[in-house]
């Protein structure tokens, strides 16, 4: 995103019947405020970002300079500068560069408080809150070995342990790592390839299906790796060579065998219908649930992000063409998103990967919009759990 300070000629027109944006949003998260609004349609210049510390009312005084955002872009954060109240107005503008400041409250004027300590402290506490479930993993070297350890509070669970080269800080992470075992109990000895340093983390089973796991270093996960000392080899998956091949003509007696040559002797009659007999049946295919799209992402969108998800949805995931999709969405979500925007790129990303055959990737796709989009997400859910044991 471009951003520059211009001064441009402005409207003094305060009929609020003059292009404006609107729904303007101000968040405050720490040190920082994120500013989101919608464009006018009728005035497709960039946009006017005003910060006062005084309320915005007539007009703007003269020693504030704006910032430019373009046309489209809908959102900017903004450093508080530990200004406790600020005060901003966003003026639309045409295409020849003409601002309209028109102040309208609420709509394209906002205020807010940076102080609130519920967005910018965190109390303290005089005691840590007990751990529900697995805590205090932790994994050391003994020999060849790893040990794992860890204390479980409240009902016995299933747990099924996790290890990955790399650090494992939030529930994506897993999609790197590998299963060691389901249903371990503490202490647990793992023999991991030597020479690589390796990380663990341990969710209980029925949590991971359900979506409401979480991973915390230094709780359910170690915060720092462990490695067997020595080189790794060169191909830690192959075993040991053989012993020879021993043929029993080579070990009996000269003379035993009449021949070379391999007579075929056929079954008897009630040997082939106990074969056929026992052949289990194949497996008829999963069928495949249809793909879902949301009204909203079939209607063409004035401009922004809005319009580019609009475009991937019906170039590629209307069409199926799941790969297409798949990189489009993926560079899509490379960049800062409203939350319900993003939300519904990972719901098609999601359907992208189900219908692809990768089943742990739009699990967890699913699993992270659950809380915006429940029960949308929970029917995917049910579904992928179902073809990953099919």
């Amino acid at each position: 995103m471009f951003l520059f300070f211009a001064v441009s000629p402005a409207l003094s027109a305060q009929d609020v019947s003059s292009p404006h944006v609107s729904q303007i949003r101000a968040e405050p998260r720490n040190n920082l405020i994120r500013l989101t609004w919608r464009d006018s349609p009728d005035a497709q210049g960039p946009v006017y970002i005003f910060r006062s510390t005084r309320s915005f009312s007539g007009a703007i005084p003269p020693n504030i300079r704006p910032v430019v955002v373009r046309y489209g872009v809908q959102y900017y954060v903004d450093d508080a500068d530990d200004i406790e109240n600020l005060f901003y107005f966003i003026a639309a503008s045409d295409a020849s560069g003409r601002r309209y400041d028109v102040i309208i409250p609420q709509i394209n004027s906002v205020s807010v408080n940076t102080s609130a300590p519920a967005l910018l402290a965190v109390p303290e506490r005089t005691a840590p809150e007990p751990v529900q479930g697995i805590s205090n993993l932790r994994a050391r070297q003994d020999g060849e070995r790893v040990i794992i350890t860890f204390d479980v509070s409240g009902p016995r669970k299933n747990a099924v342990l996790y290890r990955s080269r790399q650090p494992v800080r939030q529930p994506r992470d897993l999609l790197d790592a590998v299963v060691v075992q389901s249903g371990i109990a503490s202490p647990f000895a793992d023999f991991p390839v030597s020479g690589i340093a390796w990380y663990y983390a341990a969710v209980y089973e029925d949590e991971i299906s359900g979506g409401s796991f979480e991973i915390r270093p230094g709780v359910n996960a170690t915060a720092s790796a462990v490695t067997i000392s020595g080189a790794p080899s060169a191909r830690p998956d192959v075993r040991p060579i053989p012993l020879p091949l021993m043929t029993l003509q080579n070990a009996l007696p000269d003379g035993f065998f009449m021949t070379d040559v391999t007579e075929y002797i056929p079954l008897g009659e009630d040997s082939a219908r106990m074969l056929r007999n026992s052949q289990l049946p194949s497996k008829e295919p999963l069928p495949l649930k249809r793909p879902r799209v949301f009204v909203v992402d079939l209607q063409s969108p004035s401009g922004g992000e809005e319009s580019a998800l609009f475009q991937i949805v019906n170039d590629f995931f209307v069409k199926r063409d799941w790969e297409g999709c798949r990189e489009n969405l993926l560079h899509y979500l490379s960049l800062p998103r409203s939350r319900d925007a993003e939300a519904r790129a990972r719901f098609y990303l999601g359907q992208t990967f189900y219908f692809t055959g990768n089943y742990r990737e739009a699990l967890f796709e699913f699993l992270s919009i659950r809380s915006v989009y429940p029960a949308e997400a929970n029917v995917w859910i049910d579904v992928i759990l179902a073809a990953m044991v099919h």
